[in-house]
């Protein structure tokens, strides 16, 4: 006959307590716990920061994993410039020194924003800083400041203003355009062509240069009538000689068609000038008399050897 043996033990109240505690601090050690500092929250900064462009080019920048994908819109041929929007503060993730505990705390916007279009710049929140030359080996090319775009606290409808700053990157543009086709000539001329990069044939097209290096941007066809190099769609062009050479009779035809439509349409008539006052009107009279009278007071010219007729 089989016999049980009671259970004489049993797990006291402290030893459970040790168990509950030594699990949490191997998930402690093993997870590091999230920790959440803020700072200016809640604070409105009452701004944004502008990142316009003056250049038909589209940039993207990546420098995760705080921007690991920024896309800065092209200026589009007619538009003056083209900006998208960042925020007056970032949050940045920093660890806790001697912990796995990670903080968050916000950032001047201005700083990242500066570090973003030129990473070999000072990350400050001086405007001017971006015109001043900051370059180094490892980041040559990516200073954006030399292409036009730049971050300003300036507002689009704020046109005086912008337009200043524009007009600063526009020289910074053209001697960065004037830079790259020089370099595209000395690489040409040692017969590396294959180090002549985009940025080379931007420069050109920007300038409005050709050379032989420099490949066009656009289809090339030759001109059925007078043999020229064209672009490919058009409906006519000037030759060589300055002359019209139509291209594409249908299409040159649908051209005047619509010119001849817009002239067509009645333009709003101009109200009548103003009638002069009665004082120009009579100062006018007394400056220049009747002309009748000035060819009666004016004598007769009589050519020498000869003699006046008499009066009948």
């Amino acid at each position: 006959m089989a016999t049980t043996i009671p259970v004489t033990h049993t797990i006291a109240q402290d030893q459970r307590r040790a168990m509950s505690q030594a699990k949490a601090t191997q998930d402690n050690a093993n997870h590091g716990a999230t920790v959440i500092e803020t700072q200016d929250e809640g604070h409105a900064a009452g701004y944004v920061i502008y990142v316009y462009n003056i250049l038909n080019r589209e940039w993207v920048i990546e420098q995760p994993p705080l921007f690991p994908g920024v896309r800065i819109p092209a200026c589009k041929p007619g538009q003056k410039f083209a900006y998208t929007v960042f925020p007056a503060f970032v949050k940045v993730s920093y660890n806790k020194p001697g912990t796995t505990e990670m903080y968050y705390k916000n950032v001047d916007g201005r700083k990242c924003v500066t570090s973003l279009l030129n990473p070999s710049a000072f990350p400050g929140t001086n405007w001017e800083s971006q015109t001043h030359f900051w370059d180094t080996g490892d980041q040559f090319g990516n200073n954006l400041n030399e292409f036009g775009v730049f971050w300003s606290l300036t507002m689009p409808d704020e046109e005086e203003q912008l337009d200043r700053e524009i007009g600063i990157f526009r020289q910074r543009v053209l001697k960065t355009m004037n830079e790259l086709v020089r370099r595209g000539e000395e690489l040409a001329a040692s017969g590396d062509l294959k180090s002549i990069a985009p940025l080379h044939h931007f420069a050109m097209d920007y300038l409005g240069k050709s050379a032989p290096w420099h490949m066009t941007a656009h289809h090339m066809i030759t001109c059925p009538n007078c043999g020229d190099p064209v672009r490919e769609g058009i409906a006519y062009h000037r030759n060589s000689f300055g002359e019209k050479c139509i291209v594409d009779e249908d299409r040159y035809a649908r051209m005047l068609d619509r010119q001849r439509q817009l002239e067509a349409v009645p333009k709003p008539k101009a109200a009548a000038p103003a009638p002069a006052a009665p004082e120009e009107e009579e100062d006018k009279d007394k400056e220049q008399p009747p002309q009748q009278e000035q060819q009666e007071q004016e004598p007769a010219r009589v050519p020498p050897g000869k003699k006046k007729a008499p009066a009948r």
